[in-house]
This record gives structure tokens, C-alpha cells and sequence, in this order.
């Protein structure tokens, strides 16, 4: 394998392996014990907001659909953290795939794309709230 290849290879190892890291700690600590009952609608439409704006500025890479979007809520470092997690589809025709995408709540926001957000939102300490916000993401990536 080439060396090019194997830094994002080790790249994705290890933010997985501090993903898992820290969800254990989370876990010991409590977890999710003092998620909101119900999502923060500030949080949730940060999250939309946010995401739309990333995907808008991918240009020719941006989403023809997203599916299961939903917010959840883990603990981390003693503090709550939103999050918005789902899939979207790039490409057209037989080129067309989905991609997992995580949208982090911090002082700002973060984007992930591809395995680590998966891997972020495969975290078990997660609360997951009922709510699906893909049509509403959906409709901001038109406006």
C-alpha cells in the first residue's frame, strides 16, 4: 500500500479509536443521564442552519437528497453537545452514493463527512430524539 493511502487510512483509525474512547468514558460517567427531555429548538435549528450552509459550500458535491436526520445529545467533558446525523446522496445515476454526515454543536459548529461521523454517531451515549429532519434540510439546500 502506498504511504499516500495509509495516513487518511491511520487518520480514520485513530479518530475512531478516540471516538470509542471517549463514548466509554461518557458511559462511565454517566452518559446521557442528564439529556433534555425534548431537543433545544435553538440547537436544532443551529444544526439545520449550519449543515445547509457546509453543503451549499461543497458546490458540485452538494446533496440531490439527505435521509435520516435526526438530533441527538451526548455528555462530554461534563458538558452537553448537540448533534445532527444522517446520510446524504451525491452524484447522480449509477455514480450516485450515500454519504454519512455529522454536524457538531461547539462554540461554533463542526462538519464531519464520510467514517468519522459515522463512527461519532454510532457513539452508544448518544440520546436520540424522534424527530426526522431530512425534508427540512432538504428544503434549506434550495432555498
Amino acid at each position: 500500500m502506498d504511504t499516500p493511502q495509509l495516513i487518511p487510512m491511520l487518520r480514520n483509525a485513530l479518530t475512531s479509536l478516540t471516538l470509542a474512547m471517549t463514548a466509554l468514558a461518557a458511559g462511565a460517567a454517566g452518559g446521557n443521564a442528564d439529556a433534555p427531555p425534548s431537543a433545544d429548538p435553538a440547537a436544532v435549528e443551529f444544526l439545520v442552519a449550519s449543515s445547509a450552509k457546509d453543503f451549499k459550500a461543497s458546490g458540485a458535491n452538494r446533496p440531490t437528497a439527505i435521509r435520516g436526520a435526526r438530533i441527538g445529545f451526548f455528555a462530554e467533558s461534563g458538558k452537553g453537545v448537540y448533534l445532527l446525523c444522517g446520510s446524504f446522496k451525491s452524484g447522480a445515476g449509477s455514480q450516485a452514493k450515500w454519504i454519512h454526515f455529522a454536524t457538531i454543536k461547539t462554540s461554533d459548529y463542526e462538519q464531519w463527512l464520510g467514517g468519522t461521523a459515522k463512527a461519532y454517531c454510532e457513539q452508544p451515549t448518544i440520546k436520540w430524539y424522534s424527530a426526522d429532519h431530512s425534508a427540512v434540510l432538504e428544503q434549506r439546500l434550495k432555498d
